[in-house]
């Protein structure tokens, strides 16, 4: 082998190298974006009316089930924060954290 191929050889090594490491990056970055997740109609999560489900660090299908518990889940510390109110219903945002994984959604409850 002489030298020059293998000089060759050594940088395309270090090129496809760098184009792994690079692209490993860009997966793991998008893995942590926030994603919103679909609702459907809203019912069936014990609210009168879920308005929308953002996640963080975390799957949509676990979003689901924070939710559908409340936030009463081991491991789990939640806030809410009330958004609008009228004498018929109110309108809330409860936020989930379990380490660097989070979950948003909000809600309308009638009353």
């Amino acid at each position: 082998m002489s030298r020059r191929f293998s000089s060759l050889v050594g940088v395309l090594t270090v090129t496809l190298l760098l184009a792994a490491v690079a692209s490993a990056a860009a997966q793991s970055q998008t893995a942590h974006a926030t994603t919103g997740c679909a609702v459907g109609a809203g019912k069936g999560y014990g609210y009168s009316y879920l308005t929308s489900l953002t996640v963080h660090r975390t799957s949509c299908a676990t979003g689901r089930t924070v939710v559908k518990h409340h936030g009463h889940l081991g491991g789990w510390s939640c806030t809410k924060k009330r958004l609008d109110t009228s004498p018929v219903q109110y309108d809330d945002r409860e936020t989930c954290h379990s380490g660097a994984r989070q979950v948003v959604w909000t809600f309308t409850q009638n009353t």
